[in-house]
């Protein structure tokens, strides 16, 4: 299957009992699900979500066999267009999954910390940059594209070849030319910018949660088959 893209959350509030973090795991996942099927226009995919307990901190992936993400590519008017149209609903879906985490803890007007994967559609979208802005060839493209879809390159000819065409079809953008400056050299414009910007300072990264004790991992590998649920002690 190819990771079509995936979202982390962390929410700062106090342990929940085994029970109760049991059923808000897979309540969770089930009204995840319903949204992703509602907007997420691929026939089939594999849903994945982890909630470890001691605060909250969770993880979701989506993923889908290239066939899949092919007939879902091929409802749109082009490749490429299909391809971002897929990748904005993958994060859509994402969204969702953060802001439903938080909702039994708004009376505390708790904002989750949350962090958005793109997955092998971003990079393959990444690509299509690339061969825009002349940094690399079509052929370079799709070699880099087999290594990021792995041994699914082989389940799905059709992909590949209207991957192959849209890379070669991709038009170059304009070059801008550098004019000579009258009044100022570029050297010193520089560094009259650089000195008005204001430094730039890392966020501080969220603490990972204290006390963890337990996980717990809900997934279904296709829609036909069932909702699976597992707990783990940590």
């Amino acid at each position: 299957m190819i990771y079509l893209g995936g979202t982390d959350f962390y929410i700062d509030v106090p342990s929940l009992p085994r029970h109760e973090f049991e059923q808000y795991s897979t309540k969770l996942f089930d009204k995840w699900e319903v949204y992703v099927e509602s907007s997420l226009k691929i026939p089939d995919y594999s849903l994945a979500l982890e909630v470890q307990e001691g605060s909250i901190k969770g993880g979701a992936k989506i993923a889908a066999t290239l066939g899949a993400l092919y007939l879902g590519i091929g409802q749109y008017g082009s490749f490429i267009s299909g391809l971002q149209t897929i990748q904005a609903q993958v994060s859509a879906v994402g969204s969702f999954l953060a802001a439903q985490a938080v909702t039994p803890f708004s009376y505390d007007k708790i904002k989750p910390k949350t962090k958005k994967y793109n997955g092998s559609l971003g990079e393959l979208q990444r690509l299509f940059y690339k061969v825009q802005r002349g940094e690399i060839t079509a052929e370079q493209a799709m070699l880099k594209a087999e290594l990021i879809l792995g041994d699914e390159v082989r389940s799905e000819p059709r992909f590949m070849a209207e991957l192959k065409d849209s890379f070669e079809s991709t038009p170059l953008l304009a070059t801008q030319l550098d004019l000579p400056l009258n009044s100022l050299g570029q050297d010193t414009i520089l560094q009259v910018e650089n000195k008005m910007r204001k430094p730039h300072l890392p966020r501080p990264k969220p603490e990972l949660p204290i006390g963890q004790q337990f996980r717990v991992e809900v997934w279904r590998d296709s829609k036909k088959q069932k909702r699976k649920v597992r707990i783990i002690q940590l």
